[in-house]
């Protein structure tokens, strides 16, 4: 066999991010005739139908696994990892390759001390891959890619006489959506014309939405069963009128370009982001103009003029179990401020600019570039 196995040990979806990655993973990974990627997880996880040729790799995918695929001397095994890693024993002859995401920094020794005994880490970011060296950790940096066709530059069909803010990402502390929430209820106050459309849902919410509690900006989210209401009841109380309120369900990746055409300025004053913010990636490529704090795994993403950087970022000595050295807490009144100048100039950024700084950034060449690191490992 002229070709070399690649299997991955995380989900396939199309509505959260590790999934998003899987289902690239095995549809890019199927066109280099030098690799065959395997998803350990053969179960996909959509919201939106598979179009036909894609339900066809996935049922060969599962065909193989069904059948049973030999693991071979030289082959890789890809392991997501986080803050923490469930450090599974696999055969020796297996390659064991980190993908990395984190946001802990420093990571615990014990941790640290697993990192290195792979055969290879891959870092998200680069402030992911400076932070690993710090820890003694070498890695190689593949940042995560946009389905570039999928998202792209479109007129308003609903809301022309709306100003619309979004916000994306699941809810949690680390996020910030408490801290756009604040800077929204006062932003819209005098601005009737503003609606915030928020795409917070996610598998993890009644595990993390009250965690947005943590920095006692906002009055705090009361945990029900329906987390739908919940979150409703959430931005009603810090004073946003439900008529300048949209809380989107899950949605599906295939279907967000219809959410952002919609959208005057995205926002994303997130505490920390260990790679570079998928839906933030995503916006960008839609050419609207996007606020990103200036910190962490955001940085990448910050380039010229191609975005409203949030520059007062103020640090943070700790949340939770996370150490949170280099995270940033945006400006509630510097996102006022920023939301002001989007309404009264709406073109203040060049759309085809904003596009151009991430169209490279595509998934066809995140695992391309993949490919050829772990060629070297």
């Amino acid at each position: 066999m002229d070709y070399k196995n690649i299997f991955f040990d995380w989900g396939i979806s199309d509505h959260y991010g590790w999934g998003i990655y899987g289902l690239n993973l095995l549809l890019w990974g199927s066109k280099n005739p030098s690799f065959r990627t395997i998803s350990l997880k053969p179960k996909p996880q959509f919201l939106y139908p598979l179009d036909p040729i894609t339900q066809k790799l996935f049922s060969e995918n599962a065909s193989q696994l069904n059948s049973g695929v030999s693991m071979r001397d030289g082959d890789y095994m890809l392991l997501a990892i986080g803050n923490h890693f469930d450090n599974k024993p696999v055969k020796k002859s297996l390659k064991r390759v980190g993908v990395i995401f984190h946001e802990s920094n420093p990571l615990p020794p014990s941790e640290v001390k697993t990192l290195i005994a792979l055969d290879g880490m891959i870092a998200g970011s680069t402030w992911n891959q400076e932070t690993l060296l710090e820890m003694g950790v070498n890695s190689k940096l593949v940042i995560q890619g946009i389905n570039t066709d999928l998202f792209r530059i479109q007129q308003k069909q609903h809301f022309q006489d709306r100003f619309v803010v979004f916000s994306g990402g699941k809810l949690e502390y680390r996020k910030g959506q408490d801290i756009l929430l604040k800077a929204f209820s006062i932003f819209s106050q005098n601005r009737p014309d503003s609606l915030l459309i928020s795409c917070w849902r996610s598998p993890w919410e009644k595990m993390l939405a009250s965690s947005v509690n943590a920095s006692g900006i906002c009055r705090p989210l009361i945990a029900q069963d329906s987390v739908g209401q919940a979150i409703d009841n959430w931005v009603y109380s810090n004073g946003v009128k439900p008529q300048q309120y949209l809380n989107l369900v899950a949605t599906s990746n295939q279907l967000m370009p219809e959410i952002f055409r919609e959208v005057d300025l995205a926002v994303f004053p997130n505490r920390c982001e260990g790679g570079t913010n998928l839906v933030a990636m995503e916006a960008l490529c839609s050419g609207i103009p996007t606020a990103l704090s200036a910190n962490t795994g955001h940085l990448d993403l910050i380039k010229g003029n191609n975005c409203i950087p949030l520059l007062k970022q103020s640090p943070i000595e700790k949340f939770d179990e996370f150490s949170t050295r280099e995270w940033g807490e945006s400006s509630v009144d510097e996102l006022v401020a920023v939301m002001e100048t989007a309404y009264n100039n709406r073109s203040q950024l060049n759309q085809e600019c904003i596009r151009e700084s991430v169209v490279n950034l595509s998934w066809k060449n995140s695992i391309r570039n993949l490919l050829k690191e772990l060629d070297t490992i």
